[in-house]
């Protein structure tokens, strides 16, 4: 699999992300995380999202950016990127594990999103609740 994993975001959380990831699923050369300041614009993170993109092309066959929201300044960086290049993918609304799937799975993009939205669930419906008062 010759593809990097480029987490962006609003403060911290892209590079927090990866930290909770390598913490799980061990170091991953191929994760990288690009962080947006509070007084950084959509115009200076996307000349420094093209500066990453293009040293990681070097490298890569392909990129995958997962953002923290979509319609957010990075997703929408991350957006121009598409529009240039054909080999970056874009994914919005990441969480922990579609960020572990999508370093340790060659799947496409799509199958990443089928494979862990299944994981996204309401726990109280799935399990009974213990009536308290009745133990007590």
């Amino acid at each position: 699999m010759n593809r990097a994993i480029l987490l962006v975001s609003h403060g911290n959380l892209a590079s927090t992300m990866k930290e909770s990831v390598e913490l799980i699923a061990g170091i991953q050369q191929q994760l990288f995380a690009l962080s947006m300041g509070d007084q950084e614009t959509l115009d200076s993170f996307s000349r420094e999202l093209e500066a990453a993109v293009n040293q990681l092309l070097d490298r890569y066959k392909e990129i995958i950016i997962l953002a923290d929201i979509k319609g957010g300044t990075p997703c929408n960086a991350a957006t121009l990127q598409v529009l240039k290049n054909s080999r970056v993918q874009v994914i919005a609304g990441f969480h922990l594990g579609l960020v572990i799937e999508s370093c340790l799975s060659p799947v496409s993009p799509k199958e990443l999103l089928d494979n862990t939205s299944r994981s996204i669930c309401h726990i109280n419906s799935t399990v009974n609740p213990i009536n308290i008062k009745e133990e007590l």
